[in-house]
């Protein structure tokens, strides 16, 4: 009986089974933590934390790995979160002002462009900020400034990760049961491209600290 089991866990359609079995339930936890809306950013750590934990590290534990970042993070997650919708919703106050007038007042054309400008920081911090939070403690200060550092000297990575949200949303809304699977997709092609620029940036890190620690030793002989 068990060696029978033991094949059956062995066959490849249950290593198939099990996988797409993983990726459901990390999405769905990630859909279900997302309708407070509040909580939003707190899914999203999780979800990459999850991600990260079960296809770089083989962990296999998705539901505890999911549920213990949502805890550990669910402050800074949701103060971050709030940050980010008040400012954008400012921004498309602005924007919207801009090109339908204000009080009966039509604003300058050239302010249309103007008003554009104030979307760049969100652009230029979010690929990497819940990733940030999922993996370091940088403090919210931190999280952010290190988010936008990591998206200028990744420029085109981040061009990419921008893409692949966009896809995977615009596939959830054409095929709303796609759902289950895109979130843990998307997050999954993400890893693979924070997580060299992580090590990209821990080992220029390093090497200031090695090149530093070699002055100082220089010095004092």
């Amino acid at each position: 009986m068990k060696k029978s089991f033991d094949h059956i866990q062995n066959s490849w359609l249950y290593r198939l089974s099990k996988s797409i079995g993983d990726v459901v339930i990390i999405s769905a936890l990630f859909l279900l933590f997302c309708l407070p809306i509040v909580t939003i950013g707190a899914s999203v750590t999780a979800l990459y934390y999850t991600v990260y934990r079960k296809y770089h590290k083989h962990i296999d534990e998705v539901s505890k790995d999911f549920m213990r970042s949502l805890k550990d993070n669910l402050k800074n997650a949701t103060i971050i979160h709030i940050i980010y919708l008040l400012y954008s919703a400012l921004v498309g106050f602005n924007i919207y002002f801009a090109l339908n007038g204000f009080g009966g007042v039509k604003l300058p054309d050239w302010y249309i462009v103007v008003s554009f400008i104030p979307v760049l920081p969100v652009i230029f911090t979010l690929p990497f900020v819940y990733p940030l939070l999922a993996r370091f403690s940088n403090g919210l200060k931190g999280t952010v400034t290190n988010s936008y550092t990591l998206c200028m000297i990744n420029f085109p990575k981040f061009l990419l990760i921008w893409l692949i949200f966009i896809v995977a949303l615009a596939i959830s809304v054409c095929f709303p049961p796609a759902a289950l699977l895109t979130p843990a997709g998307a997050m999954y092609l993400t890893q693979m491209i924070t997580e060299k620029a992580f090590a990209k940036a821990i080992a220029v890190e390093k090497s200031r600290g090695e090149k530093a620690d070699g002055t100082e030793v220089a010095a004092d002989g």
